[in-house]
């Protein structure tokens, strides 16, 4: 999320500890109580505060080393927006059309790519596949076909350019077996005919 920076230019001094995913970045409450949230400005953005942990330098977690890009000495004080009741900027606000997604029954299978899929906004082009995967995943992992129906249709309104009513019944077919790679990378397998 580039546009994080400019609500919080601060982000480019404080402390900052390069992840398996991203960054770490940490701050000073001085006294301050912050809420946590997994849902900062409307974004699946994780903001942890008292009594929550983190991993932190020099954790080793699936061969990938925590370490810090910007050590501790030069943590900032938490700014003065993560302070506030009402932490989404107003520009955030308008813009955003995006709906936040709770992830539905999960047995175990290609959670990382559901997440992933609700988490962001779909482009033109890539619409189509990506809700059409999405629905699949959900009755692989055991949803009612009319529960996941629905929630691929709620993704589908939440878009900037959500498809037509036409080509979102196209995504509606079970075709394929879908697993979940590095990144969001599908691989598909086709469903094998019993003998």
């Amino acid at each position: 999320m580039p546009e994080l920076k400019e609500y919080l230019p601060e982000l480019k001094k404080t402390t900052r500890v390069r992840t398996r995913r991203g960054y770490h970045y940490y701050f000073s409450l001085n006294g301050e109580h912050v809420k946590s949230t997994n849902n900062l400005f409307g974004r699946r953005l994780e903001l942890k505060s008292n009594g929550n942990y983190v991993v932190a330098p020099p954790s080793i977690i699936k061969a990938h080393q925590y370490v810090y890009e910007i050590p501790l000495s030069e943590m900032l004080p938490v700014p003065e927006l993560l302070t506030k009741k009402e932490r989404e900027p107003a520009s955030c606000v308008e813009q955003r059309k995006h709906k936040t997604f709770k992830i539905p029954k999960y047995h175990g299978q290609k959670v990382d790519c559901i997440r992933q899929i609700f988490s962001r906004d779909l482009e033109e082009g890539g619409r189509n596949n990506s809700l059409f995967i999405l629905y699949n995943l959900l009755l692989q992992n055991k949803n009612a076909d009319e529960y996941s129906k629905k929630l691929v249709f709620e993704k589908n309104e939440s878009l900037s350019k959500p498809l037509t009513e036409v080509e979102l019944k196209k995504v509606y077919r079970k075709a394929y077996n879908y697993v979940c790679g590095i990144d969001g990378v599908y691989r598909r397998l086709r469903h094998r005919k019993k003998m």
